[in-house]
């Protein structure tokens, strides 16, 4: 696979976690990892492994000790060292594509005053730091109940430059 089929790897499934339905109610980061999971395993499957084993291919946190094995396999692969290191939410590696790191924000916005600027800046700052080592990162935040308006042409700028300049797949979107 090219370069450019990489990218395309990456733009079809950052649109598929635009779309994906959710199951409600998602509590938490980790439910949200749980229910996308099934649908970027079959995603992966179909456009990159053809049905075999995601051994070696996608790596997440994980609740099974299996699981967590395969995630501690993962540190060497994907971690980002800065003051400290970063490591993504779910990483995606195949000689096909190279490695794609997958950063998830669940915001709940129950607090008064609270809203998605924050989270929006945390889930990018990661992505950024993943982008230091790895060619591409989808940065996925869903959301509760919005108190405030989304601007939805300053969304949509901020992911055109995010992916442009860093090759950050940006989702923002409501749960």
């Amino acid at each position: 696979m090219s370069k450019l089929s990489a990218e395309k790897f990456v733009l079809k499934l950052g649109s598929l976690m635009e779309k994906v339905s959710l199951p409600c109610p998602i509590k938490s980061e980790g439910d949200f990892e749980y229910a996308i999971l099934p649908h970027i395993r079959k995603f992966i499957q179909e456009e990159l492994t053809g049905d075999k084993s995601l051994d070696g291919v996608l790596y997440h946190h994980g609740r099974s000790k299996e699981e967590k094995k395969w995630w501690s396999k993962s540190k060497p692969l994907q971690t980002v060292k800065l003051f400290g290191t970063n490591v993504s939410d779910i990483f995606i590696v195949h000689k096909k594509i190279g490695a794609v790191a997958l950063e998830l924000k669940y915001v709940k916005l129950l607090k008064k005053g609270e809203g998605l600027t924050g989270s929006i800046q945390r889930a990018i700052g990661q992505c950024l730091i993943a982008t230091m080592r790895h060619p591409f990162a989808i940065c996925v935040i869903v959301y509760g109940k919005q108190k405030k308006h989304l601007e939805v042409g300053v969304a949509k700028q901020l992911k055109d430059l995010l992916w442009k300049h860093h090759r950050i797949y940006l989702v923002i979107r409501k749960q």
